[in-house]
């Protein structure tokens, strides 16, 4: 039967791929005909599959096909007038001829000349670097061992600069890109990059960077090479040991001087790196000593960074759970959260949303008489934001956590992970990764844009999959994450006005609140070290009835027409991938 289920909905996709949009769009609209298909589309295992090698290879020849041709056209329109006043900073770590050579070539093809170029380096490998470059280089290179102004030549001091490292291989048009990208405004930049294979020097894996991402940045050091800084005396200036992380911990340590800082994202691959570069989490003895202010350093065999960041308080927390019915999940939510947690300062109000087991209304019975729980009814129709909002004037907590009935706790430190988070100034709302009962994600960040509204990155995903550019293992920025597993400070849940529930009863609501808190100048988090399991498609199901899909889309209206900026342009996403599918693929370029 799922074989068949399978080829039948195969055909459907393969149809409506073909049919005019026009057309699409009008059968979209007939409530029956999506309930149907939502039904079989979930039934059937398609949305299980992740993108292969070869597709991804294919996908990514597009969009250096579509990017070189666009460049170039670009370069066309500006001719000859387009000229940098960047200088080129190399920096060498460990010398090695081949990898200094590949980027001397690079740096000699562009189209648009770096007005300086500059050879940092250590004293021990100034003269073998010297003689390298007047037997390879016509260019005028200048070797320093440090980026103080009383080494560097005049007209790089007080200058803007690129940072590379040997070894990296320039895009022939970076330089014209930096020249007619950047805004007069922007202090700091970086680049997409790839990956240059070891043996055929092909590029391959590119990274697609979100916007600035400061936590990423911290946990996984996701800009590592490829930053441009407008003054280099901003850089001299922190002075950085040199070596193979320096310029990932530049990054970390403008976000700790400045947490509100603006860094701008030139969202093409413009730089090729070496496939074979080490683990950020390599470096955590330099990054124990930087952020033990602040947070210390987790033990972890992941090659991403676990901080947990310091508590000045152990704030009380009001886990808000809402159901009707359902006594095994609830059950298994409540009791898993007493036995398998923690953080101990936390209270339990259990939302009874017109209940009718006698066993479940027994068990509450029961529940109302833990010292930690709290058992509230709510007599109204179902309306979830309008049950949190109750609940949440009911709490007495520091801190809300939105929580389902079906979430039940896998890993004891959650709440401490989330909370040592979401008590930080500058974040708003905390989330957890979430997993199905067999073990795929569920839920590692709600991404902008997927479906025309919202959907959660990775979905589907096998939960020990260290996701794109690592972003399932390294906690990091979001614009929203789901309230399954929700953990906001009180004050900031009602300087925004709870959830909506007038227009988002159901669905997208987290989603809403999550863009009014950033709104507040927050940043939203997902918490990769908070892992819980979400039964999901036990309790809430699909919209796969003709009264939910009519729901459905009137929230969805609501939130396209409130959110249109983020959802057209995702911060924590990047415009070169897709947003058909929810797994980081490479959009179409043809």
């Amino acid at each position: 039967m799922k074989f068949f289920r399978k080829v039948s909905v195969k055909i459907v996709k393969a149809l409506l791929s073909i049919l005019p949009q026009s057309l699409v769009d009008k059968v979209k609209q007939n409530p029956r005909l999506v309930a149907a298909y939502s039904r079989n589309l979930h039934k059937s295992g398609l949305l299980y599959q992740l993108q292969t090698l070869d597709e991804l290879k294919r996908s990514y020849a597009d969009y250096i096909n579509n990017h070189n041709g666009y460049l170039a056209e670009q370069a066309t329109h500006f001719g000859e007038t387009c000229k940098t006043d960047c200088s080129l900073i190399v920096c060498v770590t460990d010398y090695n001829a081949n990898s200094l050579l590949a980027t001397l070539k690079s740096i000699k093809e562009q189209h648009a000349a770096f007005s300086n170029v500059v050879i940092y380096c250590s004293a021990n490998n100034t003269v073998k670097i010297n003689e390298f470059l007047s037997l390879h280089s016509a260019l005028s290179f200048k070797t320093v061992t440090s980026l103080n102004t009383e080494c560097l030549p005049p007209k790089v001091v007080n200058s803007p600069c690129f940072f590379i490292f040997a070894g990296d291989v320039l895009h022939p048009y970076l330089g014209f890109v930096l020249a007619t990208e950047l805004s007069s405004s922007s202090k700091f930049a970086y680049v997409d990059t790839d990956f240059l294979n070891e043996k055929s020097q092909q590029r391959e894996f590119a990274d697609f960077k979100p916007g600035w991402n400061p936590d990423l940045q911290l946990t996984n050091g996701y800009i590592s090479s490829g930053i441009w800084v407008k003054n280099v005396g901003d850089f001299s200036a922190v002075k950085l040991p040199l070596n193979t992380f320096m310029l990932s911990v530049f990054m970390c340590t403008r976000y700790i001087s400045n947490p509100k800082l603006g860094v701008e994202h030139i969202s093409q691959v413009l730089l090729s790196r070496p496939s074979n570069l080490p683990k950020f989490s390599n470096a955590k003895k330099q990054l124990s000593a930087l952020y033990a202010p602040f947070a210390s350093v987790m033990e972890s065999a992941l090659p991403s960074v676990y901080l947990r960041w310091h508590l000045n308080t152990q704030p009380l927390v009001s886990i808000i759970i809402p159901t009707r019915n359902g006594l095994a999940l609830v059950k298994g939510c409540i009791e898993s959260i007493l036995n398998k947690t923690t953080y101990s300062n936390y209270e339990i109000l259990l939302i009874d949303n017109g209940s009718d087991d006698p066993e479940c209304l027994k068990y509450f019975n029961q529940l109302s008489k833990h010292s930690k729980i709290k058992v509230l009814n709510y007599a109204g129709e179902f309306n979830y934001s309008a049950i949190n909002n109750f609940a949440a004037k009911n709490a007495t907590g520091e801190v809300l956590a939105l929580v389902n009935n079906d979430i039940e706790v896998i890993e004891p430190n959650w709440l401490t992970n989330m909370v040592s988070h979401v008590m930080r100034d500058d974040i708003g709302c905390v989330g957890a990764k979430l997993l199905y009962s067999d073990n795929r994600i569920q839920h590692a960040g709600v991404v902008m844009g997927y479906g025309g509204g919202a959907g959660h990155g990775h979905k589907y995903f096998p939960s020990d999959h260290f996701g794109y550019m690592n972003r399932l293992i390294a906690t990091q920025n979001y614009s929203a994450v789901t309230a399954a597993c929700l953990l906001i400070k009180a004050k900031d849940f009602w300087a925004v006005g709870g959830l909506n529930a007038k227009k988002l009863t159901i669905a997208f609501n987290d989603v809403d609140l999550c863009l009014k808190v950033r709104e507040l100048g927050k940043r939203n988090l997902y918490c990769a070290e908070a892992v819980l399991y979400h039964h999901e498609s036990v309790s809430r199901g699909h919209e796969d009835t003709p009264e939910k899909v009519k729901r459905f889309n009137a929230e969805l209206a609501y939130l396209q027409t409130t959110w249109a900026d983020v959802i057209a342009a995702d911060p924590a996403y990047n415009p070169n991938l897709t947003l058909k599918r929810e797994n980081f693929a490479i959009k179409s370029f043809r």
